[in-house]
């Protein structure tokens, strides 16, 4: 089964763009990172500045394994000096998924 894991990133005061861009920018680079099979990236509509990563992980491993990595190659220091907190992350396993009506 796989994970689903959520990133939260709270940028300071009008810097949810360059928080988001950069996601967007190193978009390749992660979808091709063993085990990544869905990422999506979100913005809060109320509040520019939360910016949240929804990835999907064949297990959760692969996205400790991924996190270990940009670590290591100094990413999450360039996001954390964009932030006003830590990474807010949360793993879940999938227990339904359906289309409403609006969808089919």
């Amino acid at each position: 089964m796989s994970t689903l894991v959520t990133a939260e990133l709270f940028a300071q005061p009008g810097r949810g763009d360059g928080v988001a861009q950069l996601l967007l920018d190193i978009l390749g680079e992660s979808l091709e990172h063993e085990g990544c099979e869905d990422i999506r990236i979100l913005r809060d509509q109320n509040d520019p500045d939360h910016v949240t990563g929804l990835t999907q992980w064949t297990e959760a491993h692969n996205y400790t394994d991924y996190l270990t990595w940009r670590t290591e190659h100094g990413f999450t220091a360039t996001f954390e000096a964009m932030l006003t907190r830590p990474l807010v992350i949360h793993y879940y396993d999938e227990i339904y998924q359906g289309q409403g009506i609006a969808a089919r």
